[in-house]
């Protein structure tokens, strides 16, 4: 008897165990863990950004993002749906980390004007990101995850471009990530879809006149 109630009691914590597993996978399914992104070819219009040129490692880029958002009000009290970008000048694998560029931005059309004015006022300037056509791999970026979920960006969206580029034989130009406005997954966590691409053009393809003068 005492063994039987034993094994009565334990179905429960056997039922919940096995529902945080599946919910645990569900989540990393989610998250991109098991994603292997698809890469397609496609023409992008010219947009018009007010960006800030910087120099020096990738991990400089997330706080860069940070004080953009906050420059813009985009954060979970605010307006989400600004579409931000940033764009990569050199190979981070054969480029000195303090000599590497890239800068960061918003769409203009985005921004109201107080914000177009804080931007101003911190040093960031409008140009006009050229049209082209583009190598491209979609991913969620998820706020809440931090660093975890652009790791998994990086290491998953970036060899798959490679691959593709080097298989074709094209010519490589700069890189971009798009951030598109917030959204919510079917289990309710919030995410940032982003477009990373590759310009299929000359290197100098969305290059800022900071990026062309220190090249």
């Amino acid at each position: 008897h005492n063994r039987l109630n034993i094994k009565v009691m334990s179905l429960p914590w056997i039922a919940l165990g096995v529902t945080a597993l599946v919910l645990f996978v569900v989540f990393l399914i989610q998250i991109g863990v098991f994603t292997w992104p698809t890469v397609s070819v496609e023409d992008v219009k010219p947009t018009q950004v007010i960006y800030k040129y910087h120099t020096g490692g990738m991990k400089k880029v997330g706080p860069a993002f940070k004080a953009l958002s906050a420059l813009i009000g985009k954060n979970c009290d605010h307006d989400r749906n600004a579409r931000m970008v940033g764009v990569y000048y050199d190979d981070p694998e054969k480029t000195a980390e303090d000599k590497t560029r890239w800068a960061v931005g918003v769409v203009e059309d985005d921004v109201d004007a107080s914000a177009k004015e804080s931007l101003a006022k911190a040093g960031y300037k409008t140009f006009l990101l050229q049209g082209c056509t583009t190598v491209k791999t979609e991913w969620k970026f998820y706020p809440q995850l931090g660093p975890l979920s652009i790791l998994l960006m990086v290491y998953r969206c970036y060899p798959a471009l490679d691959k593709y580029i080097k298989t074709k034989e094209l010519h490589r130009g700069n890189a971009m990530e798009f951030y598109h406005g917030y959204k919510k997954s079917s289990i309710g966590i919030g995410f940032i879809p982003v477009d990373v691409r590759f310009a299929l053009k000359d290197i100098n393809t969305w290059a800022v006149p900071e990026a062309l003068e220190s090249k």
